[in-house]
């Protein structure tokens, strides 16, 4: 039994080398600066829709998963679906993982008949918190470590680094008698980066898709905030959520179905919605439903 303590020791010396390692990274990705793809709402660890979030207090749950889906047209049908999990392991560590399938990105006219087969996304996401004082919070992080499939390579998975998105993010937690307000602001890169449709013409190519014709930045800010109401509060509360991912505006409710069951509704870039019918793309607007 002597040589229990000396296997803990082991163990924690080893996840304390690991966060090291992690906050290395994270400063080093920020430095560097990625290109990145916004992925499915409500997939990432956290209670928001699209951007990271910090806490000072310890998760109140040993675990949270879920399944979501993203409708980006009715007529024709075109959604982006995942599922994801995410968990605390203790001194502020978090990690999470997500299952996505993006949307289709062949043009309208010939998404009905299209052959498209989209590649299934597996994403890693890893954060520590740095700093927490009364109501603050410090964390970064790296989320988005997708590893891709590609059925046109020898090798089953391929780790997409366009897609890899390092952060930063400060909180305030502000209880306010029935109702609590959190807000985060932060930067980071990757799906955290703006990405803006230029005003060329969409160009194809021989199979329908679409030839990327975006302006991406390496780098962003982000701003969110997140309100627990008194309403269902038996349940939980319902929260109001409200953010700014670094391209668009996304606004959500997160409704108590018990105490441990929640729907998640919401509109990603709401900006973008009178364009909602037009082509498929890595900012395009979109209807959400989730459950976790």
């Amino acid at each position: 039994m002597g040589g229990v303590p000396i296997v803990i020791d082991i163990f924690r010396n080893t996840m304390n080398n690991f966060k090291q390692i992690l906050i290395f990274l994270t400063i080093t990705f920020l430095t560097v600066g990625l290109y990145g793809n916004t992925r499915v709402a409500y997939t990432r660890p956290g209670l928001m829709m699209r951007i990271p979030v910090t806490s000072n207090k310890k998760a109140p749950y040993l675990f949270r998963a879920g399944v979501t889906a993203e409708f980006h047209n009715f007529n024709p049908f075109n959604t982006a679906r995942g599922v994801y999990f995410e968990t605390e392991l203790g001194r502020g560590f978090s990690f999470g993982f997500s299952g996505v399938t993006p949307g289709d990105t062949t043009r309208l006219s010939k998404i009905e008949e299209s052959t498209y087969n989209p590649p299934v996304e597996f994403g890693f996401h890893f954060q520590q918190r740095l700093y927490s004082y009364n109501d603050i919070s410090v964390s970064v992080g790296l989320q988005d470590v997708v590893f891709q499939s590609d059925p046109t390579s020898d090798t089953k998975l391929n780790l997409n680094t366009s897609l890899l998105s390092a952060f930063l993010v400060l909180s305030s937690e502000k209880d306010l008698g029935e109702y609590k307000f959190n807000t985060y602001f932060g930067f980071g890169t990757g799906g955290l980066a703006p990405v803006a449709a230029d005003t060329l013409p969409a160009v194809y190519d021989l199979d329908g898709k679409i030839v990327p014709d975006t302006a991406e930045a390496n780098s962003g800010v982000f701003i969110g905030f997140l309100m627990k109401t008194p309403y269902f509060a038996r349940r939980g509360g319902m929260d109001i959520v409200g953010e700014f991912d670094g391209t668009g505006v996304n606004v959500g409710l997160r409704i108590p179905l018990t105490s441990d069951y929640r729907l998640n509704l919401g509109f990603t870039h709401i900006e973008k919605l009178p364009k909602w019918k037009e082509r498929y793309w890595k900012g395009h607007s979109a209807i959400t439903l989730g459950f976790e």
